[in-house]
């Protein structure tokens, strides 16, 4: 094989490697766990159902944190159902269960943003409550 086809070779694989590289990012942001606009409708409701307990910071105060290594160490690498089924059965805590899924879900979605989740272009519900909780 001449020097000229080596290097030829090597620039292609450079050049197809660093596309590949590039390209992930993009893929996983269009994967997210929720849209964007709904972790902001989340931000609101968050605000009049959860922050009396959680704190708008979601560093908590009667409620426990809502965000950092306390609630990541809990929730990642549990499917996000159980988060989800958690909230709705046990939240607010006044009144477990008394909020429609129109609104638990764009909470959820707010909390998850908190944590560093990525927004993508599909709303959360339906299977991504199946999908397990990485570390964001």
């Amino acid at each position: 094989m001449s020097r000229r086809s080596i290097i030829l070779i090597s620039a292609l694989c450079a050049l197809v490697g660093g596309s590949f590289s590039k390209a992930q990012p993009a893929s996983q942001t269009a994967t997210g766990w929720f849209q964007q606009a709904q972790a902001e409708q989340g931000h609101q409701l968050f605000n009049n159902y959860c922050a009396e307990c959680h704190r708008p910071d979601l560093t908590g105060a009667q409620g426990p944190a809502l965000k950092g290594s306390a609630f990541l160490n809990k929730w990642t690498g549990q499917p996000l159902s159980a988060l989800y089924h958690f909230e709705h059965s046990k939240m607010p805590a006044n009144a477990p269960d008394s909020l429609p899924d129109s609104k638990y879900l764009p909470i959820t979605a707010y909390i998850l943003q908190q944590n560093g989740y990525a927004a993508g272009s599909e709303p959360l519900g339906g299977a991504f409550l199946a999908k397990t909780l990485p570390k964001p």
